[in-house]
């Protein structure tokens, strides 16, 4: 059996600030938790009210002769922070003991808090020393530190897999992370100079292991966006490719033949509706493309905060970052990573943006058209009657004068004759009829769908130029046929 001495857990867990004032399924109902099992202190509660900055001191509790620990609580801009020690105290009696000894450390998985909304992640820091001055292999150091994370965390799916081993300090340190699980385990073979040091970084390495959780929870999120974003954008498709079915009908619609067998207000409706639904997927789209703009700009933002952190590090030890590989690795590989993976999807899900905007443009561009058309139809109608009716009022004006009788209303007798108001009547519509089809005639207005005449104007959406020639030829098409109606 495998045997260490002193082992030590610290724990750093994260959470974004909420303004709400329950604090069930958070930070502080995990802390209070693991201080209800081990503290004899069983009244005493934990609350945002112990936050400070920078850390502040200790609370500590003793559970028996093997375990004792300490909290501490931090602010951190817009985050909450605790750092929970679990440990063997510094005795003769905690020498040469079991690894397996550890799981009285995590019993009923006490140390891992529950994910939610705000959880930011852990970072578990491991400690320990070794009953002998030999120097190890590090093989020998690889299996110690599987065996703590065995013991520590039973349940095989619960703790990350084992991600790589450096030295730091020049005493192996292996690390067992994931991103998915926002949980980062560290096992470090230390001793009493490692110690000191460790002592002096208390805060920077803190506040580094905060940004590291808030780049990678960054990152999760821009995961679920682009979920999100995938689908929408196979929506956005769909309604694209029902757009193309519509687009035949309003061809067939200058087909004179073919008129009889379209209805104009429904093809328009229709295409209306497409047109609102389009903006509204526009507008959620959009959206959900800034918000996966904000997580990348969030990333680069603690990329920087956490390479101030390392280069602090680096002063308080007196080292070059080539020193410090163990946190440097997160950044010069991983972050760029995932910034690169976020900006990739940014430039897929762009061209979305391009896609609803000009099958927007195309759908007002064919409402365009066959509006102005309707309007023009409208206006020829209207020019056609006018002069008809102009015409019919000159016929009963002249012959009004010759009106005499009154009229009589009876049963019409053999041999009366047509009464003169009904004759002038009667030339004023023969009139009308005559001279609104010659107008009508000339004008070609009885060729344009009956179905268009009494439509009512509206303006519909419009949305900036569009690069697509198609459309743009859409919308000169428009200009082309507005601009006959303008000079009538």
């Amino acid at each position: 059996m495998l045997k260490i001495d002193h082992p030590q857990i610290y724990i750093y867990s994260y959470q974004l600030s909420r303004e709400s004032k329950t604090e069930v399924k958070s930070i502080w109902t995990w802390a209070n938790n693991i201080w209800q099992h081990f503290s004899h202190e069983k009244e005493l509660i934990f609350s945002q009210a112990n936050l400070g900055y920078p850390l502040t001191k200790a609370k500590k509790f003793s559970h028996s002769n093997k375990i004792d620990g300490s909290f501490k609580f931090c602010r951190l801009d817009d985050s909450q922070g605790i750092l929970a020690r679990i440990g063997s105290p510094e005795t003769d009696e905690n020498k040469d003991i079991d690894i397996a000894a550890l799981k009285d450390f995590n019993v009923n998985n006490l140390m891992l808090a529950d994910s939610y909304q705000d959880w930011l992640g852990q970072t578990i820091f491991i400690t320990y020393k070794l009953p002998t001055y030999q120097p190890p292999t590090k093989k020998y150091l690889r299996q110690v530190a599987d065996e703590c994370l065995k013991n520590l965390f039973p349940e095989a799916s619960v703790h990350p897999p084992f991600y790589r081993d450096t030295e730091l300090l020049g005493s192996s340190i292996f690390e067992y992370s994931s991103l998915k699980s926002q949980l980062q385990v560290f096992v470090y073979l230390v001793d009493d100079e490692i110690e000191e040091k460790l002592g002096q970084i208390l805060l920077p390495l803190f506040e580094l292991f905060c940004y590291r959780h808030k780049i990678t929870k960054a990152f999760l999120d821009s995961r679920k966006n682009y979920d999100f974003l995938k689908g929408q954008y196979a929506k956005i498709e769909g309604i694209i490719a029902s757009l193309e079915t519509k687009i035949p009908e309003f061809e067939s619609n200058n087909d004179v033949a073919s008129q009889k067998n379209v209805n104009t207000d429904e093809s328009l409706t229709s295409l209306k509706i497409i047109l609102k639904q389009l903006l509204r997927e526009n507008l959620d789209y959009q959206r959900e493309l800034e918000f996966l703009e904000s997580s990348n700009n969030t990333i680069n933002i603690h990329d920087y905060n956490y390479q101030e952190k390392v280069a602090q590090i680096c002063d308080k030890w007196q080292a070059s970052t080539e020193d410090l590989t163990t946190f440097k690795f997160f950044i010069d590989k991983n972050s760029p990573y995932l910034q690169k993976q976020i900006q990739g999807d940014l430039g897929y899900f762009k061209h979305g943006t391009d896609l609803i905007k000009i099958a927007v443009d195309l759908v007002a561009g064919i409402v365009d058209i066959e509006q102005a058309e309707i309007d023009r139809s409208l206006e020829r109608t209207i020019q056609i009657l006018g002069t008809g009716l102009g015409a019919g009022g000159i016929v009963v004006s002249a012959v009004a004068n010759y009106v005499e009788r009154d009229i009589v209303f009876r049963i019409p007798q053999n041999g009366d004759r047509i009464h003169p108001a009904v004759a002038s009547l009667l030339w004023s519509l023969l009139a009308v009829i005559v001279v609104s089809g010659l107008v009508g005639w000339i004008n070609g207005a009885w060729k344009i769908n009956q179905y268009r005449w009494f439509r009512r104007k509206s303006e519909p959406p419009r949305l900036s130029d569009s690069q697509s020639p198609a459309v743009n030829d859409m919308l000169q098409e428009v200009a082309e046929v507005r601009s006959p109606t303008e000079q009538e």
